[in-house]
């Protein structure tokens, strides 16, 4: 009887004494947590120029007040962001290591291989009431008169990537609403001639498409048709002309 009394009296503050043990642990690791903060820093190397993706960044902690000086808290905060220098992998991110989110260096580097980046006017964005944003898909939409003085009007590029909005680019707050003067389109050197000499030929407005689908048309020969009441209007590199008896 009087052993069952010690084992059970064993057994109680062993149990006891875990419990305590698991409380103390907690309270230290909240003190330890309390006097660190998180940093993101690079998991792997990270080529200058090149945008950043969430696979290239983790979660490290430091001692408070040790942090320098530019360094971010946030994953997401970094993602998309160009480096202005080569980051070696487990190296803390400074904002000093980067491209302004809006710096023409930055986008330039953000340009496609074999892309170009152009800007153009275009009346406010007002056809989708400022809802073209950086990252988004458009057609474009080429409005002019006709040698007989009637309006016409055509998509002459289907899905093309908007690349900045006025000066903003992809990663500011797209869900607001923005009216703009200017958009910065990503285009091939083919597209970019066929740009240059609408614009000068007449207007051109975007039309916001769904960003999942396809363009659907082949545009490899740059070469847009739309039939009128004297023929067809021809889009061929970078002429506008009207070629009668086509369409009949």
């Amino acid at each position: 009887m009087q052993n069952r009394r010690i084992l059970l009296s064993l057994i109680i503050a062993s149990a006891i004494g875990l419990v305590a043990l698991f409380i103390a642990s907690i309270m230290v690791k909240e003190d330890d947590t309390s006097k660190t903060v998180l940093v993101v820093a690079s998991s792997e190397k990270i080529a200058i120029g090149t945008p950043i993706s969430q696979s290239q960044l983790k979660l490290m902690r430091l001692p408070k007040g040790s942090a320098p000086v530019g360094v971010k808290d946030t994953v997401e905060s970094l993602i998309g962001r160009v480096p202005k220098v080569e980051i070696a992998p487990g190296e803390i991110i400074l904002e000093s290591m980067l491209y302004s989110p809006n710096s023409s260096a930055g986008l330039a580097f953000a340009i496609s291989p074999g892309k170009r980046a152009i800007s153009m006017n275009v009346n406010e964005v007002t056809e989708v009431a400022g809802f073209v944003s950086p990252g988004a898909y458009v057609d474009v939409l080429f409005s002019s008169k006709d040698d007989g003085g009637r309006f016409t009007s055509r998509i002459i590029m289907q899905r093309i990537l908007v690349l900045a909005v006025a000066q903003d680019r992809a990663g500011s707050d797209e869900a607001k609403p923005k009216l703009a003067t200017s958009v910065t389109l990503e285009v091939t050197p083919q597209q970019a001639e066929v740009l240059d000499a609408a614009r000068m030929a007449g207007s051109i407005s975007l039309v916001l498409r769904n960003q999942t689908e396809g363009s659907g048309v082949e545009q490899s020969d740059m070469q847009t048709q739309t039939t009128t009441e004297s023929g067809v209007e021809v889009i061929r590199g970078t002429s506008v002309r009207m070629e009668s008896g086509l369409g009949k």
